[in-house]
């Protein structure tokens, strides 16, 4: 590789071209989305780490979430929230050697007259991790990092999911 006076020239021409590249095949960052209501009140404590990562990410594509329910649009029902950890694999004195982690979410959407914009669905996200019980801190700090990954990718989840309710369209109570 060439280190003289040109050599940052022909960096600076390759990150071009690649930034060309990506921008003709049509690659975009994903930017904020358009929700189709701007109020919100969700039932749930914004003190639950994963309740807030919720909030932050509706807050961040333009909803306001109100502390009263008159105030909203539409409520935002969190049913259920539920956290697994299944054995995948067994080594060869019977101890685990390998989880399935699961995080769901069961929410709900309602106009704040009642009336159902979305019916109860979830959201499941899965994780698979290995175990040693040499490295027991390691392995549960592992665990609570996915878990944070997972809470955060159901959040993603959720905010596009509400970003596709319709708001104007009658709906059945």
């Amino acid at each position: 590789m060439k280190t003289g006076p040109l050599a940052p020239r022909r960096r600076l021409l390759l990150a071009g071209l690649a930034t060309l590249g990506l921008a003709g095949c049509g690659f975009h960052l994903r930017g904020q989305l358009d929700m189709p209501f701007q109020r919100a009140y969700l039932n749930a404590s914004r003190n639950d780490p994963f309740m807030n990562r919720i909030a932050r990410q509706l807050e961040i594509n333009g909803v306001v979430l109100t502390e009263r329910l008159k105030e909203a649009e539409v409520v935002i029902r969190i049913i259920n929230i539920k956290r697994e950890r299944d054995i995948l694999s067994l080594n060869r004195a019977g101890k685990a050697r390998e989880y399935r982690l699961l995080t769901t979410l069961s929410f709900a959407v309602e106009r704040a007259d009642g009336t159902t914009l979305r019916p109860a669905e979830g959201i499941a996200v899965r994780r698979d991790v290995t175990y040693d019980d040499t490295q027991l801190l390691a392995k549960g700090q592992e665990e609570a990092m996915l878990y944070r990954d997972m809470e955060d990718d159901i959040a993603q989840q959720l905010v596009r999911r509400l970003a596709a309710t319709k708001t104007d369209a009658p709906a059945a109570r």
